[in-house]
């Protein structure tokens, strides 16, 4: 049995003998082929990690590089070899930026900086640093502020080490919307989106003095160094770099999808900047009430039948103050009136910004004139929500309305939100300087369901 096991075991092998030499030619074959291309692609690869790093960095269209220096991240420009870009592709507003040091001459509004690609001819870039490039008759009451890589021969007064943040406080500033609307926001925006972890030197054209009395405490939040006023500077300033510009997320918002650093913020952040700023020191009365907060107008879009209106609120249940704010009144006294304050009510207009100063959980209710809906909607709707306000609408009916009498009904059409006024802008002040007599017996409705609310808000409030 062990001779015949020895004999198969040998017959078998010298069978496959062939087969298996067969193999061993056709692996050699294969591994000498391959050996070139593996050289070929590693050589390749080697050559597109050099080659490629070396594009990325002289071309330098990389956008918004992100470094890491210390944990900390450094935004750049789109173009950071380049001394002057400009962002112009937003509906609101531009942006330019100087990367290098550069040399601001307030009397000129001329921005200059070196150009390391001494560029025939130098470059010149010129913005009006206010966020509603939209609208012209804003814009004309703006600065133009000039951005050039030609030699500035005016010598340094003041030497900075911070970086500065150039923006106008024209347009429509002096009415409290847009001063929050493209002012403020903005500010928050940008100043985050650039500057959260430095330094920033703010430089501020149409700077009224009344503006910087009125809100040096908000404008402190932003820096810790003297505002450079260009109005009233006469000597040049030097940084070692520059933002010229404000951002803006859409009417009233911080928006998070749109920032770009790792903590993105809401309008809720902003709010706990003013409460921060204007809040010291400040306790929340004891109330058994829920007050009220009526903020009167009388201009145009006045409630004609006001004092009714009061008396219908206090007979409700609420304790009732009427506000009608001014531009000296001081921005602690507005914050102590409506932080303290359960509902605020009032037609639309700029006075309703004011509810960036209640306490989320607080009771908005937005008397909304014939076709004004979409503004406001767009103006104070949307921010109550987002400020986590319970949102009351009151469309004024046509027979609430002082044009019932002007104008045919198909001009008064409630269903129409703004379409008209918005598609022809000379019906604009027909629309907006129309007054309201509310139905006190509809309007009631509104204040019980506001009074339930608000004490729904004490009691989560203790």
């Amino acid at each position: 049995m062990a001779q015949h096991f020895t004999s198969t075991y040998s017959s078998v092998n010298q069978h496959q003998a062939p087969r298996i030499m067969n193999r061993r030619r056709r692996s050699q074959t294969l591994a000498i082929c391959l050996i070139p291309l593996l050289l070929f692609f590693s050589l390749d690869i080697i050559l597109t990690l050099i080659f490629g790093s070396f594009e990325r960095n002289s071309t330098g269209t990389q956008d918004f590089e992100i470094q890491e220096e210390n944990g900390e991240q450094k935004w750049e420009s789109p173009e950071p070899t380049w001394s002057i870009t400009c962002d112009r592709s937003h509906f609101e507003y531009d942006l330019c930026y100087i990367n290098r040091p550069c040399v601001l001459d307030p009397t000129t509004a001329i921005l200059s900086s070196a150009d390391p690609t001494n560029s025939t001819p130098p470059l010149v870039e010129r913005i009006r640093p206010y966020p509603r490039k939209w609208q012209h008759n804003a814009m004309e009451n703006v600065k133009e502020v000039t951005l050039t890589t030609a030699p500035l021969y005016s010598p340094c007064g003041v030497t900075h080490t911070t970086p500065a943040l150039v923006f106008s406080a024209g347009g429509f500033t002096s009415n409290i919307f847009h001063d929050f609307n493209e002012g403020f926001i903005p500010l928050f925006v940008t100043v985050d989106s650039f500057f959260s972890n430095q330094d920033v030197i703010l430089a501020i054209v149409n700077c009224s003095d009344w503006w910087l009395d009125k809100y040096g405490e908000l404008i402190a939040r932003f820096t810790r160094h003297p505002i450079i006023n260009l109005d009233k500077e006469t000597v040049a300033h030097c940084f070692p770099s520059a933002i010229v510009g404000l951002m803006s997320h859409g009417p009233m918002t911080v928006d998070p999808t749109l920032q770009r650093g790792p903590n993105p913020k809401t309008i809720l952040d902003f709010h706990d900047v003013l409460k921060v700023t204007y809040g010291r020191g400040f306790t929340l009365p004891s109330r058994y009430r829920p007050q009220l907060v009526l903020m009167s107008r009388n201009h145009h879009r006045v409630i004609v039948n006001q004092d009714k209106v009061l008396q219908v609120a206090e007979d409700v249940g609420f304790d009732v103050v009427v506000f009608e704010p001014t531009q000296d009144t001081p921005m602690q006294e507005v914050f102590r009136v409506l932080h303290s304050s359960h509902v605020m009510i009032g037609v639309h207009g700029a006075g309703l910004t004011n509810e960036l100063f209640l306490r989320t959980g607080a009771v908005f209710m937005q008397i909304v004139p014939i076709r004004n809906s979409w503004l406001g909607d767009i103006c104070y709707g949307k921010l109550a929500l987002r400020l986590g306000l319970e949102y009351i609408v009151y469309d004024v009916a046509i027979e609430e309305s002082s044009l019932a009498d002007q104008f045919p009904n198909d001009m008064l059409d409630p269903n129409d939100q703004g379409g008209m006024l918005m598609s022809d802008w000379s019906n604009w002040n027909i629309y907006m300087n129309q007054n309201v007599t509310l139905n006190l017996p509809r309007f009631r409705k509104y204040l019980e369901r506001a009074y339930d609310k608000a004490k729904i808000f004490m009691q989560k409030e203790g």
